[in-house]
């Protein structure tokens, strides 16, 4: 690197004396006086040396603008198209998977046959009565479970907080008629992630464990398995 040190600071005064005619034909000295800053300039000795070098092949005898290649001009066009499509892909929820499409477009709807058979409330059920009901007779249940069997009751575990009791009766009531669906809450009324789902029929819960065990719900992947039976003491 090569560097001129002069201090900028002290300008240099210079005078011009330059002769001119003036409308009247007649010479007069006309004097000029500036002053001159030296600034201190760095420059590359490599950079000096490039620039004496000949120019040759097509850019031989061109100046720098005669060389230099322009692409085509190109405009950027900003829209928001993409963002309404995803907006109203949203919109349509099926109501048995989560996914966006129609609940009557649903490949497990149209995989497996639905029952449509109207799901009865627990009161309806129940009589009112003060008798005594053993348990594998609660609920409803009338099924053909076998001999000493309890009512065929699945455990749904990893369930979404979104989830409700109606949306695990459609769910569940495409295998079979299904009697009652809790979902035990939190003391600040959150789901806890898990339900029970009772069936009328072994058949049925049998046929939704092996349907649903694994089954992609919401953002999260369910888990089946039968509920286990509580111990008498």
């Amino acid at each position: 690197m090569t560097s001129t040190n002069i201090d900028n600071r002290v300008p240099i005064e210079k005078t011009i004396e330059v002769i001119v005619k003036n409308d009247k034909g007649e010479e007069v000295k006309v004097i000029k006086r500036y002053q001159e800053y030296q600034i201190t300039v760095k420059r590359n000795r490599k950079v000096d040396e490039r620039k004496k070098w000949k120019k040759f092949g097509e850019c031989d005898n061109k100046t720098g603008l005669e060389n230099t290649a322009y692409g085509d001009e190109q405009f950027l066009v900003l829209t928001r198209g993409a963002e309404v499509k995803e907006e109203e892909k949203d919109v349509v929820k099926c109501r048995i998977c989560k996914k966006n499409h129609f609940t009557t477009k649903c490949p497990y709807k149209d995989a497996l046959e639905l029952t449509t058979q109207p799901q009865k409330s627990e009161k309806e059920e129940k009589p009112i009565s003060n008798k005594y009901i053993a348990p594998n007779l609660r609920g409803g249940y009338t099924g053909s479970a076998p001999s000493g069997s309890d009512v065929p009751s699945i455990m749904v575990s990893n369930l979404s907080q979104n989830a409700t009791e109606k949306d695990l009766y459609e769910l569940f009531g495409q295998f079979g008629p299904v009697s009652r669906v809790s979902i035990p809450k939190s003391m600040e009324g959150s789901s806890k992630g898990f339900a029970y789902v009772t069936y009328n029929h072994l058949d049925s819960a049998e046929k939704a464990l092996k349907q649903l065990n694994g089954h992609r719900y919401d953002y999260l992947v369910l888990s089946l398995e039968f509920a286990k039976k509580k111990s008498l003491n």
